[in-house]
């Protein structure tokens, strides 16, 4: 029995991916080219198996000549569809992942869950939830990829779709549905601390979290900051650019908020003292809500400078 040449052996691999019907073909074709490369090289100078090596060599991976051969796509998605699911993507995951996490914050808060654990399931519904969108979308984009409809863009690009000014940034929905959740936020976390409380008192009362004083002035004041914010929110997605005078109205309300609850985070004078003291009983855990206020405190003024800055940097992107 003759053992097969490198030829005759990558021929094999080349057409085994092929439709039987055209094998033949291909394997008459392929064996030519590669006969007449290796009598090139040995017209050349090189000897005959080194010959024959080099020229399967520059023919590269069988298996992706084979896909040039059957016209198949060796890419999940190509470039004609790949600008419709990223923007796709962008948008679903922009507007899915707030409200999802929004509403699971509210449900497990009125469930009467705890802080860390509304924190791990938030978080681990978010990314199931972002890993599912990006899955699927990414599937139906590859079916797309592999039809008559893969060579060209889902949604034909016009003219009509060019931004007013290519300088200037583009304000999508995300701005409404994050002043949205922070006033859904705000109301859920002032039901769920009387509706489903963590301490009782001896007479059956809920002792609520939040200091019963910061009713005759702050909590009215949040919640009239809160709906400036979403006033804001909807007067720039109407605009839909940055300008000088949005960016000092968002830092005006955004300092508005976070520098007085900075200072109640860090005076004590956010916690309900008879709630506190319900925690007397176990220093550590009295101990870790006091880091907690401070890390809070902290981190809000971070993203309260954020915030700030990057709507300065909008405006002036926006000016030039």
């Amino acid at each position: 029995m003759t053992t097969p040449t490198l030829t005759e052996r990558y021929v094999a691999a080349v057409v085994r991916r092929l439709p039987e019907k055209g094998r033949s073909d291909v394997a008459t074709e392929l064996r030519a080219s590669i006969t007449d490369e290796i009598e090139a090289r040995v017209e050349a100078g090189s000897a005959p198996e080194t010959a024959e090596r080099d020229a399967l060599t520059a023919l590269g991976d069988p298996d992706r000549l084979a896909a040039g051969y059957a016209g198949q796509p060796l890419h999940l998605i190509g470039p004609a569809v790949y600008l419709d699911w990223r923007r796709l993507l962008t948008v679903l995951l922009s507007i899915v992942l707030p409200i999802v996490a929004g509403a699971l914050t509210i449900a497990q808060a009125l469930a009467g869950s705890g802080p860390l654990e509304i924190v791990a399931n938030v978080v681990g519904t978010v990314m199931s939830v972002g890993i599912a969108l990006v899955f699927w979308v990414t599937v139906v984009f590859a079916l797309i990829e592999r039809t008559g409809a893969g060579d060209r863009p889902v949604v034909a690009w016009s003219l009509d779709r060019l931004p007013d000014s290519s300088a200037k940034p583009q304000v999508g929905v995300d701005v409404l549905v994050g002043g949205v959740l922070g006033l859904l936020f705000l109301v859920a976390g002032l039901v769920a601390q009387t509706a489903f409380p963590a301490f009782r008192d001896a007479d059956g009362a809920a002792i609520p979290f939040l200091a019963p004083e910061l009713w005759a002035w702050w909590i009215p004041y949040f919640v009239v900051v809160l709906v400036a914010e979403l006033v804001f929110a909807i007067v720039l997605y109407r605009r839909r650019v940055w300008s000088l005078g949005l960016a000092v109205g968002n830092i005006v309300l955004t300092l508005a908020f976070a520098v007085p609850m900075i200072v109640l985070l860090l005076t004590d004078s956010f916690v309900n003292p008879a709630f506190s003291a319900q925690l007397a009983d176990v220093p550590e855990l009295l101990r870790l809500g006091e880091q907690t206020m401070v890390v809070a405190a902290i981190a809000l003024g971070a993203i309260a400078l954020w915030e700030c800055i990057d709507g300065v940097l909008k405006a002036a992107r926006a000016h030039r």
